[in-house]
């Protein structure tokens, strides 16, 4: 296997890991936040300035949601040559087949 493919498959899992970890504290914090509202920030990266009360689940789930998708992306990267053997072949048979019925 590529070593750079290995190598974006780790970075990969990491960010995704990170932000399930972001969505699990954000989850745990609930409603329970301090004056108007919390600042939310991923990696030292400030993503929202001013978050009310009421919306910090929401943005615990779109965590978890945007972990799911980092998770499907480096799981569809690292199987990504197990899949261009098997789909080829099968395609080339469901051409064949469609070709003869016409």
């Amino acid at each position: 296997m590529n070593f750079f493919r290995i190598l974006a498959v780790v970075f990969i899992a990491y960010l995704s890991y990170m932000a399930y970890e972001k969505g699990i504290e954000l989850k745990a914090m609930g409603t329970n936040a301090d004056g108007d509202g919390i600042g939310i920030s991923f990696l030292g990266i400030q993503t929202a300035e001013r978050v009310p009360e009421g919306n910090i689940p929401q943005h615990a789930h779109g965590f978890f949601v945007f972990s799911v998708i980092l998770g499907t992306s480096g799981l569809l990267l690292l199987f990504l040559p197990l899949i261009k053997k098997l789909v080829p072949s099968s395609l080339k048979y469901w051409m064949r087949k469609q070709l003869e019925t016409d």
